[in-house]
């Protein structure tokens, strides 16, 4: 008997809270967006928080009353967000900064609604680890190249620790999001998609057939003679 695989779905994620204390504090902004079939599609939703336990500072941080008193900002029904965040995140793998920490903000939230509060994967990825081990592993393979150990120290000193992931995320050629978009849930989520795509996807020069690649330099040499009129 055969069995089908199901297919792996990325859900890249992230939430703005009302504080730290998944007991106390309530996401009120969650972006997914979920990759399957090598489409991204892109999720928002906006839940009225119980701001009694509200930390000021996290308020302060994500702007949220500069944001959510915007002519335009609408607050989503919680039941419909929850249903709807529950069958997205259905076997999805959570991927974003410090996703643990939106994994049980999520949790708390859905477990008001659902028995099983944590329908994703068990394993969750952080993109600041996973590009810290990047780093670390092209100091491996030039401590091997040059034999030379110093490698491991330029990386240890280039992230510092605690590791800072707007820092990291330079070190790997990724800009953050801007101060203007920073702890905006969207912005976030897709900075996280492009931290996670710039360590594991290979660059589509790399990747490209024969074929492609001659019609990039065929591309290129069109531009070149373009800017030579």
């Amino acid at each position: 008997m055969s069995t089908t695989k199901k297919p792996v779905i990325l859900a890249f994620l992230d939430t703005e809270t009302i504080g730290l204390d998944p007991f106390l504090h309530d996401p009120w902004e969650i972006a997914v967006i979920l990759r399957a079939d090598g489409r991204d599609e892109e999720h928002v939703f906006r839940i009225r928080p119980d701001l009694s336990n509200a930390d000021p500072q996290a308020l302060l941080i994500n702007r949220y009353h500069e944001r959510t008193s915007a002519p335009d900002w609408k607050w989503d029904d919680p039941h419909t967000a929850a249903t709807r965040l529950h069958s997205l995140l259905d076997g999805a793998v959570l991927i974003g900064s410090n996703v643990a920490f939106d994994a049980e903000m999520l949790t708390h939230l859905l477990g008001r609604y659902y028995a099983q509060p944590r329908p994703w994967h068990y394993r969750t990825v952080d993109v600041v680890t996973l590009a810290v081990g990047a780093l670390y592993g092209r100091a491996a393979e030039r401590t091997r190249n040059d034999c030379d150990a110093t490698w491991y120290g330029r990386v240890a000193r280039a992230v510092g620790w605690p590791w800072k992931s707007h820092d990291v995320s330079r070190h790997v050629q990724i800009e953050p999001p801007s101060p203007e978009t920073r702890h905006t849930a969207l912005a976030d989520a897709r900075w996280a998609r492009d931290v996670w795509d710039q360590v594991t996807v290979p660059d589509a020069f790399y990747a490209a057939s024969d074929e492609q690649l001659a019609a990039m330099a065929g591309d290129a040499r069109s531009r070149l003679r373009g800017g030579e009129r």
